[in-house]
């Protein structure tokens, strides 16, 4: 139950980006093609920078003083980017409606670097698992 303590918030997101990743498009508003190009991208980025963000903020909330960092960092990246490219290859397997992308699976990745780059700076200003107290650089 300790494990649910921590990563909750992380499992959500998870959950929601896989419900939005499968779910039928046909009710959605559908914006222009030029809208669509750009705002399209910007969802994929920020859904994939929330998920390998929360994933280290759970991982350092759990234990913050964390002694394989580098792993860590590695792991979430591998898991969130990993994931990005495994929807994007699944959607037109699982689906008739959807299609594999490589601009969505490009800015997937790119977001999941980005979660971890916003993370390690945050940690290197003392912010420990974004606790509210600040902590002494560790490295």
């Amino acid at each position: 139950m300790n494990f649910l303590k921590h990563f909750w918030i992380f499992l959500l997101w998870l959950l929601l980006i896989l419900y939005l990743s499968f779910a039928p498009l046909k009710d959605w508003p559908q914006p222009s093609i030029f809208q669509k190009l750009y705002l399209d991208k910007a969802v994929h980025f920020t859904m994939y920078l929330l998920l390998s963000f929360l994933l280290l903020r759970s991982f350092f909330r759990q234990q913050p003083l964390q002694k394989y960092r580098y792993a860590i960092f590695a792991g979430t990246l591998a898991f969130s980017a990993g994931l990005g490219i495994a929807v994007e290859a699944l959607q037109p397997i699982l689906t008739q409606y959807r299609r594999f992308e490589w601009m969505d699976m490009l800015a997937n990745a790119i977001g999941a670097i980005a979660g971890i780059v916003i993370f390690r700076w945050l940690l290197s200003r003392g912010y420990a698992a974004m606790n509210t107290r600040p902590v002494a650089n560790q490295q």
